[in-house]
């Protein structure tokens, strides 16, 4: 097989799906609440949250942005403890990077686990290590989506993982695992790459380093999904798969329309249900 990865698709049908299930349960109440932390001037965060916040309005979502430019570790903690006390924020998303001095443990820490909505806490992260239950992250469920949604079979079959990050390529390498992939992570460390990815039916590349990704790591008939999302100064992404060159000789998921489009669609879902425990926790 070779060609593309659609994710344009999934996510719309995904999106619907939420747009139907958050109607019904905030036709007597109020909706969903989503707190997006922006710390810092960071681009792409900004980016990121503005999308959140025009998509989630379309899906009957509400997304508050607080975008604070200048902060220290413990004003940062405390902004959200309050918002991990108050029970009218069903979900909180602090954005990476933070700004320096700021030390994300604490600030990560004050994430309450009910609340995350991206998986990032210890408690989150560490009932996906032992297939648990929990708030998966976002990107990593995209990865295991676009598969599925693109008739990828996943179970018995080889997959390597690029990329050691907690929000993408150890979650992603977990949730393979619970598909039953046999997997291989790899990282920026690791020898001989080509090696490992040749031998792969399933590539996920989410190291961060564009191009790093070319028809001579790739599998004739394989599945490669690009997580990269490199900025580039003329305002463009790149990937770390070269897309042209790859999607010769196996399904590879473009930069655009490929997991991002998923990963939101996802974000939105993980809102949806912190949102539908709390509504129906109170009801109880």
């Amino acid at each position: 097989m070779k060609g593309v990865l659609e994710g344009k698709a999934p996510a719309a049908a995904l999106r619907e799906k939420i747009r139907s299930l958050t109607a019904e349960l905030s036709a007597s109440g109020r909706p969903p609440l989503l707190a997006v932390i922006v710390a810092g001037n960071d681009p792409a965060s900004l980016y990121y949250a503005g999308l959140l916040e025009r998509s989630g309005k379309k899906e009957g979502i509400e997304v508050s942005v607080k975008h604070i430019r200048e902060t220290t570790t413990a004003e940062l903690t405390d902004l959200v403890s309050t918002l991990s006390a108050n029970p009218e924020v069903d979900a909180i998303l602090l954005q990476m990077p933070l700004p320096r001095p700021v030390d994300k443990r604490p600030v990560m820490g004050a994430v309450s686990p009910g609340k995350d909505v991206d998986g990032q806490t210890p408690e989150n992260l560490g009932l996906l290590a032992s297939g648990f239950a929990c708030t998966a992250p976002a990107t990593a469920r995209a990865v295991v989506k676009i598969l599925i949604e693109n008739g990828i079979s996943i179970s018995g079959k080889k997959a390597v993982v690029i990329g050691r990050s907690t929000a993408v390529g150890l979650p992603s390498a977990m949730l393979l695992l619970r598909e039953n992939a046999t997997v291989t992570l790899c990282h920026s460390r690791t020898e001989a790459l080509e090696e490992q990815t040749r031998e792969a039916d399933i590539v996920v590349a989410s190291a961060g380093v564009p191009g790093l990704i070319g028809s001579g790591h790739i599998k004739p008939g394989g599945a490669v999904v690009d997580v990269g999302t490199t900025p580039l100064p003329d305002g463009g992404i790149a990937g770390d798969v070269r897309f042209e060159e790859v999607s010769a000789k196996a399904l590879v998921s473009p930069v655009k329309g490929g997991v991002g489009a998923l990963t939101l669609a996802c974000l939105l879902e993980n809102t949806f249900e912190l949102y539908r425990k709390n509504i129906l926790g109170k009801r109880t």
